[in-house]
């Protein structure tokens, strides 16, 4: 699999984390992070961390206004 300029990087063997708050994910996206967390070995807490984090400056926020 070839990695895109914008590629969200996911260290496996890396720091440990807190833990704070809880988020509820939809059936789709936990499908997702069960296969991420079985290809890396890294807490579901960390991979959806590390995405959120690296996804930030990737998002772009549309209003009613827009």
């Amino acid at each position: 699999m070839s990695k895109s300029e914008n590629a969200i990087v996911l260290k496996a063997g890396g720091r440990a984390m807190e833990c704070i708050g809880t988020v509820r994910l939809t059936p789709e996206a936990e499908k997702v992070v069960r296969r991420l967390k079985a290809k890396t070995g890294l807490p579901i807490r960390q991979i959806v961390s590390d995405i959120i984090v690296q996804a930030e400056n990737l998002i772009t926020i549309e209003t009613e206004e827009d």
